[in-house]
């Protein structure tokens, strides 16, 4: 218990500070620091924005990607549309080769039927 009432003691409070205001001092701990005035251009959204050339080049490099990636798309619809296409094919032959035998093995077993009854 003790350990966190010093922890807590320990740890700097930071108040907030309107960006526009050049006179604002940064108080940690109830104490202003020795640089009373706060450069905008010091902070960590300033330095971490990137430039305008490094935007231009992550956006050339992501439409290149997305130009890619579409005709990857494209590609696979065709390939998925031609299997489609040859499995109706296939369907359509195997029903065809189905039909023709049915017909012939009729035409066999009716011929049979046929030549026996002239014998009896």
């Amino acid at each position: 218990m003790l350990m966190a009432a010093v922890s807590v003691q320990a740890a700097p409070t930071v108040t907030a500070i309107d960006a526009n205001d050049s006179s604002a001092a940064v108080v940690v701990n109830g104490q202003p620091t020795q640089n009373s005035a706060l450069d905008i251009n010091d902070t960590l959204s300033a330095q971490l924005q990137p430039s305008n050339k490094a935007l231009s080049t992550a956006n050339q490099e992501l439409l290149s990607r997305n130009a890619q990636l579409q005709r990857q798309v494209n590609d696979l619809q065709t390939q998925v549309n031609v299997l489609v296409y040859e499995s109706k094919g296939q369907l359509f032959l195997y029903g065809a080769f189905t039909v023709l035998i049915s017909l012939l093995v009729g035409i066999f077993i009716s011929w049979l039927v046929f030549v026996r009854r002239e014998r009896w």
